[in-house]
């Protein structure tokens, strides 16, 4: 199967191409800027470490970006497919996408073909396996986990636990636990509870629970997060709405803070960014209304009483208009947050 490498490259601006140092291939990766705008489109969506060769053959095919429950139209708990979905326990490491070069095995993570845990995973999988032993024509998903490669879910072993098996032609799965046991390695195990169950299961998971994956017939997948995973999550990135200030402030780019975010925030860091900006309009808007008012007063003194009288909480803001200064930093200081609890308006 093939897709158009023309198309993917046309979203450039949400996509990353990374290309593999030594094979004719291509890991395509939906990046940070796709998460904040929130843009997927069919084509974003099936960039989650999907490996394409030079023409666009897929060589290899990992899930596509899924989300969390009630975080889309499609995911919100009364849209679901009205099925028994299949329900997994979510494993809390890093994405491991199996492919070959030639009777070797390979592997890499969601961007990247020589990353650390892509490096580790391709040894642990060669000292155990052949190139033979895996069914032909599929590709096999692995979470890799470990205290080498923490989150925040403590896990006493360091392994790959097989997630999917996916035909790469087709789509079509087959069953993860079958093929783990015929391979004899550990697999994302089953939740034998209904959904509604495990929603209200979401807020007493301890720390060392990450959550759970529902996939149904049709391919949807959906995430669920337990509530103590998540703050804990959370407290790791130390994102705040003064680390959105700063930000703004200093007139930098948010590429370095959006890499620590993850997926489920993003809303919090989007309205805290455009809350702060909304204000910092509305603060310059007013004082330019004084400027305006003011600037073609004969004295300073009398600018300054008709300032003071009207717009005293931008008195020196216009004060600096008048005086031809770069206000900006002096509105910005002015809407200096006082902390909140990061994420505080979470999905």
């Amino acid at each position: 199967m093939k897709i158009n490498l023309k198309e993917l490259r046309k979203r450039s601006e949400y996509i990353n191409e990374n290309k593999n140092n030594n094979l004719d291939l291509i890991i395509w990766n939906y990046n940070q800027k796709a998460q904040f705008d929130g843009f997927f489109d069919e084509y974003i969506l099936q960039t989650r470490g999907m490996i394409t060769d030079m023409e666009g053959n897929i060589i290899a095919r990992p899930f596509k970006k899924f989300f969390n429950l009630n975080e889309k139209e499609e995911t919100k708990i009364e849209n679901l497919p009205a099925e028994l979905p299949k329900i997994t326990i979510k494993m809390d490491g890093s994405l491991i996408i199996q492919f070959y070069d030639g009777n070797n095995i390979c592997m890499a993570t969601r961007g990247s073909f020589n990353s650390e845990q892509a490096i580790w995973a391709t040894k642990w999988i060669r000292e155990r396996f052949k190139k033979e032993d895996f069914l032909k024509g599929y590709t096999y998903l692995y979470e890799e986990i470990g205290s080498h490669n923490r989150i925040v879910v403590k896990y006493n072993t360091k392994e790959l636990i097989l997630l999917a098996v996916i035909n790469t032609e087709t789509l079509e799965e087959i069953n993860h636990i079958s093929e783990a046991k015929r391979l004899r390695i550990n697999y994302a195990k089953p939740v034998d509870k209904p959904l509604n169950e495990l929603v209200e299961l979401l807020p007493s998971l301890n720390g060392n629970e990450e959550g759970f994956v529902v996939r149904y017939s049709n391919g949807l997948r959906v995430k669920m997060k337990g509530t103590e995973y998540a703050r804990l999550h959370r407290l790791i990135t130390k994102i705040s709405n003064k680390s959105v200030w700063d930000l703004l402030m200093n007139n930098q780019p948010f590429d370095e803070l959006l890499e620590k975010v993850p997926d489920e925030f993003f809303n919090w860091v989007k309205k805290t960014k455009k809350d702060l900006e909304d204000k910092y309009k509305e603060l310059e808007s007013k004082a330019k209304e004084g400027y305006e008012k003011t600037k073609n007063l004969p004295t300073r003194k009398e600018q300054a009483i008709e300032i003071i009288k009207n717009y005293k909480d931008v008195s020196t803001t216009i004060f600096m208009m008048l005086d031809n200064k770069d206000y900006s930093n002096m509105l910005w200081i002015k809407l200096k947050p006082i902390y909140s609890n990061p994420f505080k308006e979470e999905n």
